[in-house]
């Protein structure tokens, strides 16, 4: 049986469907699972289940094609699902609009970032924001692994690098070169390399990217890009590799990011000055076609603002050795 758009506007004005309905066929549809879907709703299986099925009788069609292995929307499902996401969306405005007035932002923001990000810089942002606003909790999610942002009900996620998932919504945040640092008290030791080839007699810390190690650097200077093989005996993530660079393990590549502090204190300096792995963008990314309620708008602001506030001073580092 078809679906019109009048029906289902009479349905829902109707009061036939709550908000509540909608947004839960929402959460179905983008986690694909009614178990994930009433663990972030906080509810049973049984409960969503029924709510689907109660929907789905009142409407006289089918919203999802299950079997054992996975659940998908219907043709006709689609078109109501998108309708659902418009009108919660639009539901949300207004409730903004008629709360924006008492000046206080309320609501549940589930946040996620790599380790080292989140601990050397994201934390304090998250902190500062939930004071300035009591009625926000944020809920951190701290891993270098690309989550699914609409299975895991993600409203925000920092991700580095090219962005692989071309049905987000991202915006960039900042683009700064990869550089070489190491602790002063490892080049005392093991001496400083000249060129690029002098870093396979180095010990090299490398990333673990999407739980493969890292094997090879592409680096350059003034010409091409120099691939290098890099024997590492210490791997793990950005957090890590820093923490190690800082306490005189090898040497490190990183995003000017993540180390201008240490750069600036000078428990890092560069090594090979000139010679980068490129430039790296940093992006906020969204899931695709969500609404931005008031809560979420408010803490981009504040990671975006201080995104470019850290990313002034990089440039100014840049400026200061060039």
């Amino acid at each position: 049986m078809g679906i019109h758009l009048q029906h289902f506007q009479s349905f829902v004005y109707s009061g036939g469907m709550k908000v509540r309905d909608m947004q839960l066929l929402v959460r179905v549809a983008e986690t694909g699972s009614m178990t994930h879907a009433a663990r972030q709703l906080h509810l049973t299986p049984a409960a969503v289940s029924s709510a689907v099925q109660r929907v789905e009788n009142s409407l006289g069609l089918r919203i999802f094609e299950r079997t054992t292995r996975a659940l998908h929307p219907t043709d006709e499902g689609q078109i109501l699902i998108d309708g659902c996401r418009e009108l919660v969306g639009q539901w949300q405005r207004v409730v903004d609009d008629a709360t924006g007035h008492q000046g206080e932002v309320k609501g549940e923001v589930r946040l996620s970032a790599p380790a080292d990000t989140t601990y050397n810089f994201l934390q304090n942002v998250v902190v500062d924001v939930c004071r300035q606003n009591p009625g926000l909790r944020v809920v951190f999610d701290t891993s270098d692994l690309v989550q699914d942002l609409q299975r895991d009900a993600i409203d925000i996620a920092i991700r580095y690098g090219p962005l692989r998932d071309s049905g987000l919504t991202a915006r960039r945040l900042v683009q700064l070169p990869v550089i070489l640092v190491a602790a002063p008290s490892y080049l005392a030791e093991h001496g400083v390399p000249e060129q690029i080839g002098d870093l396979s007699g180095h010990r090299c810390l490398t990333l673990r990217r999407s739980n493969v190690p890292t094997e090879s650097w592409a680096l350059s200077s003034s010409g091409p890009p120099e691939r290098i093989a890099v024997a590492s005996a210490l791997c793990g993530d950005g957090y890590l590799v820093r923490r190690w660079a800082v306490a005189g393990q090898g040497i490190a590549l990183k995003s000017l990011f993540d180390v201008i502090e240490d750069l600036e204190s000078g428990r890092l300096v560069q090594v090979l000055a000139g010679t980068t792995g490129g430039s790296l963008a940093v992006h906020a990314v969204f899931p695709s076609r969500r609404f931005l309620s008031a809560r979420v708008r408010t803490l981009d602001d504040a990671i975006t603002r201080q995104f470019h506030r850290r990313e002034t001073r990089c440039r100014d580092w840049l400026a200061s050795t060039a």
